[in-house]
């Protein structure tokens, strides 16, 4: 089809080539939609224009292959991340980026996890990124009277405020079913004076592979990490620092037998299924949703109705949204696809029949069901 020749005819790493030798102008880019085009100019130039490292240049343009010009993007965007003294240079954090494939949203949050990771080895990485704290925006009103801004800070502070905002929030649609959820966000963030304090905090479970739990006991895990169910990570010296003198909860995973332990325990079988089932997947399993475990629904693989059990096999977590789209009904036509627990974790089946499909988001490498894997 000519439609599809001219959009590859668009691929990024060609378009910023045509930008550097001129062949194509940065108003061209303007005339047919294209958001800051001039960004694109300086790309052009980071990938074409002189460098010390012109080889790792090529190769990322190579490894690059396709991407889109919003991929190339995102990839600048976390290569400017890296911090100074990491084991990586620039030039070769961007052919490792380039090299990335999935959609934009997917190469965002794999660039992001890497660059992080990176990061993380870095002398004093905590304080430099605490530096980079910020309030921005609030000075704009659009049309309807309405401004916003955006706060940036570490993901334990920042997730800690929206856990008490959210429970704030559930009381707060309890009390009024009409309240939209963003809305009541917005009610309980005043609420609680923007301290996430109104409510009680969400339970976070600790994924703790059975090999590494020794390790940080004896204080020996400071380099190993660990995914929370409420989406963020932590260290095993930070662990054992604040998680295990917290309120919150650890688990222990064997490869084998899955659950161990869960410190804390509790009697009743089904708060021990949600926890296993939070640590099992940390985010809802559904391609390209970012919801945390820890914000997630229980849901019935095979539904109730149809004769599903109630058991870890027979369950997983799913964000609200896509546990109400699900094709519970094997009856019915489908019309969004079913979630299916498959070897290695729960895929997503698609309506059309294609092959199943995972989330791919990066800090499912550390859920239970991952190292139990590896």
């Amino acid at each position: 089809m000519e439609i599809i020749e001219a959009f590859r005819a668009l691929r990024g790493m060609r378009v910023l080539g045509a930008l550097f030798d001129g062949t194509l102008r940065a108003a061209t880019l303007d005339d047919l939609g294209y958001r800051d085009a001039g960004a694109w100019s300086n790309l052009a130039s980071v990938y074409y224009g002189a460098t010390r490292g012109r080889t790792l240049q090529r190769a990322a343009r190579e490894a690059a292959g396709d991407l889109s010009l919003d991929a190339l993007r995102v990839v600048e965007k976390h290569t400017k991340k890296l911090l100074r003294g990491a084991a990586v240079s620039e030039w070769e954090l961007r052919v490792e980026l380039c090299a990335l494939r999935g959609t934009v949203a997917e190469i965002d949050r794999l660039a992001a996890a890497r660059v992080r990771e990176y990061n993380r080895a870095v002398q004093d990485a905590a304080k430099k990124a605490y530096g980079r704290r910020a309030l921005r925006g609030g000075k704009n009103t659009d049309a309807q009277g309405l401004r916003t801004f955006t706060v940036t800070g570490p993901e334990r502070i920042i997730e800690g405020v929206l856990s008490g905002v959210r429970a704030e929030a559930k009381q707060l649609r309890r009390q009024d079913p009409k309240l939209g959820y963003e809305q009541a966000m917005f009610d309980a963030f005043l609420a609680t004076g923007g301290q996430g304090g109104g409510a009680a905090r969400e339970m976070v479970v600790t994924v703790l592979p059975l090999a590494e739990s020794t390790k940080v006991l004896r204080q020996e895990g400071d380099e190993t990490i660990f995914a929370r169910t409420d989406g963020t990570t932590i260290t095993g010296a930070e662990l054992v620092a604040e998680a295990m003198v917290s309120e919150d909860y650890v688990g222990v995973f064997d490869p084998v037998k899955g659950g161990v332990n869960l410190y804390r325990d509790e009697r009743f079988a089904n708060f021990k299924q949600r926890v296993l089932l939070s640590a099992e997947t940390i985010v809802c399993p559904h391609p390209g949703c970012t919801t945390p475990a820890s914000e997630c629904q229980v849901h019935h693989l095979t539904a109730w109705e149809k004769g599903g059990n109630t058991n870890i096999e027979d369950l997983t977590m799913l964000c609200q949204v896509h546990n109400a789209r699900n094709d519970d009904d094997p009856d019915k036509p489908p019309k969004n696809g079913t979630m299916v627990r498959e070897p290695g974790g729960v895929v997503h089946h698609p309506p059309d029949g294609g092959p199943p499909r995972r989330n791919r988001h990066p800090i499912r490498d550390l859920s239970a069901m991952a190292l139990a894997r590896s």
